[in-house]
């Protein structure tokens, strides 16, 4: 890697403010662009909840239900490259309505017949089907982005990957409330059949992104390009995890914190909500202006402010200031992201753009899946404050493992 990945930073200032967000929104497609993204991630803030609430009516146990969770996310973060590659070679558009589609039809499968008699399918079944609707699509993530990427003016792109993250962690807020709302007003059945409805809403809108193709590939190629993605940005990738994991730290132990220091565990759902939002506020704030250094610096500086704040929030004696600190994190927490996807854009020519992005979406969702295992299994052991700090203590460890192998790469050119 050389100083590429300097240029876009500094270019990308050239409109200040929020003229960049403007130009983002003039950009012609966006219109198009944008509905399927809200028809591509709302579904999938809405399915952990919707998925846990099917598993509880389907057999009477949460645990079915969060295992049918766990499937889903975990095959996204397995399948994510894998099917983000695709993005790479195909348009955008034919892609986006076949996974959209196979999705809601597995999401069908699983709501359709729970309707007239819930307890229909066999849990494998149920599981295997909430695995397929995760997996099948977790490339769209990266790939609409690498789409965003490509449609804007490059002086835009630093505030168009803000606005998209902004976007996703506005969708993550909000999609938990309308399953809850759904299931309050319909039943538990309801929210998944809402998510297919969702999809295939998607699928016909797919026509509408503008998209040419894929980007014709350079050369000779010695190596698959995919594995050469990898071997440039396995330091992303753990700095991504790092931030996830400090995410999934506080929705997976919060409750348990603010009980353990003598507040109900009720309120952590609206810290969580605000939370959210100072995320929204952050993101918007550091896509409208220029900031000091290369992208991999600022996402270095901006994981480890959060893994300390969440540090410090986690041994504070007092749930004013856990709170408090918690919601500050929120501010640092989506510019860490913003900042992990512009240096990847500005590390990886091109056409494997959806490739890398598809990486940082997977490595996300490692992220979040070990905090919740480390929670899971240390909270009775050895309380909640030495749970959350273990989680603080390993996404530190990768930042920093990320942040020095990211250093000695920037001395070595390498070409993808």
């Amino acid at each position: 890697m050389t100083t590429a990945e300097e240029a876009p930073a500094r270019e990308a200032t050239e409109d200040g403010g929020f003229r960049a967000y403007l130009k983002v929104a003039k950009t012609p497609g966006m219109r198009g662009w944008l509905f399927v993204v809200l028809c591509q991630r709302l579904p999938i803030a809405m399915s952990p909840l919707a998925l846990v609430y099917l598993g509880h009516l389907a057999s009477g146990s949460y645990a079915v239900g969060a295992l049918m969770a766990g499937a889903f996310a975990f095959a996204e973060a397995v399948a994510a490259g894998v099917m983000g590659r695709r993005f790479d070679r195909r348009p955008a558009g034919p892609e986006v309505r076949l996974v959209l589609g196979v999705q809601a039809a597995a999401l069908l499968v699983l709501g359709i017949p729970a309707l007239a008699n819930p307890g229909l399918l066999p849990a494998a079944v149920m599981i295997v089907l909430a695995a397929i609707a995760g997996g099948v699509a977790s490339g769209a993530h990266g790939g609409l982005r690498a789409l965003l990427v490509r449609k804007v003016d490059p002086v835009a792109h630093h505030a168009a990957l803000s606005l998209e993250a902004t976007l996703t962690t506005l969708l993550w807020a909000i999609g938990p409330a309308v399953v809850g709302l759904v299931a309050l007003v319909a039943g538990q059945v309801w929210p998944i059949v809402v998510i297919a409805a969702i999809a295939l809403v998607g699928v016909l809108g797919a026509g509408l992104l503008q998209d040419p193709g894929p980007v014709a590939k350079s050369g000779n190629e010695a190596k698959p390009a995919d594995v050469r993605v990898w071997r440039l940005s396995w330091p992303a990738l753990l700095q991504e995890g790092a931030v996830m994991l400090c995410v999934g730290a506080a929705y997976t132990g919060l409750p348990s914190l603010l009980e353990h220091v003598g507040t109900h565990a009720g309120i952590a759902g609206p810290v969580l909500a605000v939370f959210a939002g100072a995320g929204l506020v952050g993101g918007i704030v550091y896509g409208s202006r220029k900031w000091p250094g290369a992208y991999r610096t600022q996402s270095f500086v901006l994981v480890l402010t959060v893994t300390a704040i969440v540090a410090a929030a986690v041994v504070s004696p007092t749930a004013a200031l856990i709170i408090g600190l918690m919601i500050v994190s929120g501010l640092a927490g989506t510019p860490a992201l913003t900042a992990r996807a512009a240096g990847m854009q500005a590390l990886l020519p091109e056409r494997v753009w959806a490739t890398g992005f598809s990486g940082l979406y997977a490595a996300g969702g490692v992220g979040f899946g070990v905090a919740g295992l480390a929670v899971a299994a240390l909270l009775e052991p050895v309380g909640i404050r030495a749970a959350l700090l273990a989680c603080v203590a390993i996404a530190a460890t990768a930042t920093v493992i990320g942040g020095i192998a990211e250093a000695k790469m920037s001395k070595t050119p390498a070409g993808v």
